[in-house]
């Protein structure tokens, strides 16, 4: 077999046709990834490099189904086939050895783009070993699988087809998987409400997200969908290239193929099971558009409760999605009928029972789940089962980005939880610290705002945040900061966050203390920076998030923590924070603009009261509104009514 197999590769290099197009080919490809070890220079960035050569899976697709095709189809001869008919199992040989040729060079070709990934590793002094695993895992899936599913698809069509169906099948395979195809369910579905997308995806064998802002905390998408969906397919189609090959003495080609059809079943059925993925595209179910689509209807409220949340004892297990089950203790000052709670739409409540475990009935209308009291007693306790995940807020076995701010367990009340005109989360934020005991089973190393031992996680904090990835932990003066493998920043400013702080705790807070010391500082990734409030900057008493380190991003910060969340505030709350960081530019929006424009009426409102009142007065007393949980005015009535003596 070896020497067949030797003989194959020459007999492959002999042939003008198939060395000159596997000659271009490494021409193409090596130009193609010096050309982005270039543009490195610019972007320097090591995720961005594995992006970039990502991007020709389906050149290598394309490639290795014609190449294996026209080298196959040449075995056909049936000059050929006679002699190796002859010799017991000649057949299979014969093409087992071409195949064993084409998949030697599909290694040598995946290597090939390795090797430029693990040099760009080394020169952006990366360091970190789950990273270097990323890289070989996403060449293994993207281009060694991608290209032996190329060869499947060749191998099928030159031992079925005559040369014109093959190539009209090879041509639509192409064509099919490319990103050209994705732009029909967008239209069907956008003009005319038909949904496609599930048929379209079963043959979306790329990497997804290559054109999307990068997300350096989860990396590239490897979820355990994509396998089953690549596996599927590959052992589907081999079970046919087996089937074909078998013979009458040689039976066992048939029990392998039955093996192989029944494995791709498996596949495909492990493929539609529901998880937690990140895919930025425009599917209704995707990151994009699956809350927007939802929240565009009038299908939020808010309803505060007679009860409160005493502590939560979590036992979460992220695998393929998030699976949780949460007692939550209860503060009763009497009999209730119902327990109301916030809890995101696509988390699937499995069953709730009471403190003697009874199950209790309960009713679910998106965001928001009412648990109903059987008794004439105070039920103490609820325990909650659920299970599922957010297209925005993963949580699976490649990554967890689950911030406090976001109700994936159970919040008290109704809380409205997306802002749809900017189409972006509210962050929900309780005054007060509650207990949290949180046992996490899970393969990622998980960080959290509260005290860890092992896999628990425990302490009284106003929430608790679970961030997994590429993320590491660094000690920073009084600071723990939380940052990012592949998007490093410079942390120089957290060392003088007392004197960067001090203008402003002399300005709002007079003799309060600013609590700072201690205080864990996470760095949002793309996804949390783009899609909460505020650019993502949440801030609890015990830790907060900000997508950079600059003085202006810390200030906002660590003041937004001695603010308690007011959705009705929103609109002063940002002008305030504007003003005070940016002055200039606030200052520098023409006068047309602030008179005519609605979007700047308040702006305006507030720029004429400055001028009438001064700045020092207007930003104390505005800062002092926004700490008032007691005052229930909303934006505008608080300009208006603010005068000299009195706000």
């Amino acid at each position: 077999m070896i020497t067949l197999i030797r003989n194959n590769f020459k007999l492959f290099f002999k042939s003008i046709y198939l060395a000159l197009g596997f000659f271009i080919f490494s021409i193409v490809v090596n130009v193609y990834l010096i050309e982005g070890i270039y543009k490195l220079s610019i972007h320097k960035d090591a995720l961005y490099y594995l992006i970039h050569s990502q991007k020709i899976s389906i050149i290598y697709f394309v490639f290795f189904v014609f190449i294996s095709y026209e080298y196959l189809v040449k075995s056909k001869n049936e000059s050929i086939l006679e002699c190796f008919s002859v010799i017991n199992n000649g057949k299979f040989e014969l093409y087992f050895s071409k195949l064993a040729v084409l998949v030697i060079t599909i290694l040598i070709m995946t290597l090939n783009i390795m090797i430029y990934n693990y040099i760009v590793y080394f020169v952006m002094n990366v360091n970190s070993l789950p990273y270097a695993y990323h890289i070989f895992l996403n060449n293994f899936l993207n281009v060694f699988l991608v290209s032996f599913l190329g060869v499947c698809i060749g191998t099928v069509t030159s031992l079925y087809l005559k040369r014109f169906p093959a190539y009209l099948i090879m041509i639509f395979s192409t064509v099919l998987i490319s990103p050209i195809c994705e732009f029909v369910p967008y239209v069907l579905f956008m003009g005319f409400e038909v949904n496609i997308y599930p048929l379209r995806e079963i043959f979306d064998i790329l990497p997804p997200n290559l054109d999307w802002v990068e997300e350096e905390l989860y990396g590239l998408s490897i979820e355990p969908y994509r396998w089953n969906l690549l596996i599927f397919w590959i052992c589907f189609l081999s079970s046919f290239v087996l089937l074909k090959l078998s013979t009458k003495k040689y039976k066992l080609l048939n029990f392998v193929a039955i093996i192989l059809l029944s494995f791709s079943l498996i596949n495909l059925y492990s493929y539609t099971k529901p998880g937690s993925i990140v895919k930025k595209d425009y599917n209704p179910n995707s990151f994009v558009a699956f809350d927007e689509l939802y929240y565009i209807k009038d299908v939020q409220k808010e309803e505060n409760v007679e009860f409160n949340i005493l502590a939560y004892d979590m036992d979460l297990t992220i695998g393929r999605q998030l699976h949780s089950d949460i007692k939550i203790s209860l503060d009763e000052k009497e009999y209730l009928n119902s327990y109301k709670f916030t809890l995101y739409r696509n988390y699937n409540v499995e069953k709730i029972l009471s403190k003697k475990n009874e199950i209790l009935e309960f009713r679910r209308e998106g965001d928001y789940l009412e648990v109903f009291n059987p008794t004439n007693e105070k039920l103490e306790e609820i325990r909650i089962l659920y299970s599922g995940y957010s297209p925005v807020f993963y949580s699976n076995s490649q990554g967890v980005l689950l911030p406090g701010c976001f109700p994936y367990y159970p919040i008290e009340g109704y809380k409205k939880i997306y802002l749809k005109e900017q189409s972006v989360y509210i962050p929900i934020i309780r005054d007060d610290s509650i207990k949290f005991n949180v046992s996490i089973k899970s393969n990622l190393d998980i960080y959290s705002n509260l005290q860890k031992e092992n896999n628990n996680f425990f302490g009284e904090a106003q929430a608790v945040t679970l961030i997994g990835g590429f993320v590491e932990e660094k000690n920073i003066g009084n600071n723990i900061f939380y940052g990012l493998t592949l998007e490093k920043l410079n942390t120089n400013a957290l060392l003088d966050i007392n004197n960067i702080l001090q203008p402003y705790k002399n300005m709002f807070l007079e003799n309060e203390e600013l609590n700072i010391t201690g205080k864990k500082i996470f760095q949002s990734p793309a996804t949390f920076t783009s899609r909460v409030m505020d650019n993502g900057l949440v801030s609890f008493k015990d830790h907060i998030f900000v997508y950079s380190l600059n003085k202006e991003n810390l200030i906002h910060d660590f003041l937004q923590s001695t603010i308690p969340q007011d959705i009705k505030k929103i609109e002063i709350k940002t002008i305030f924070f504007d003003y005070l960081l940016y002055k200039n530019r606030i200052l520098n929006i023409p006068k047309e603009k602030l008179e005519n424009n609605k979007s700047y009426k308040l702006h305006n409102l507030f720029l004429k009261k400055i001028n009438e009142l001064g700045e020092d007065y207007v930003l104390k007393n505005t800062y002092d509104f926004l700490r008032n949980k007691n005052d229930t005015r909303d934006s505008t009535t608080f300009i208006r009514d603010l005068t000299k003596g009195g706000s």
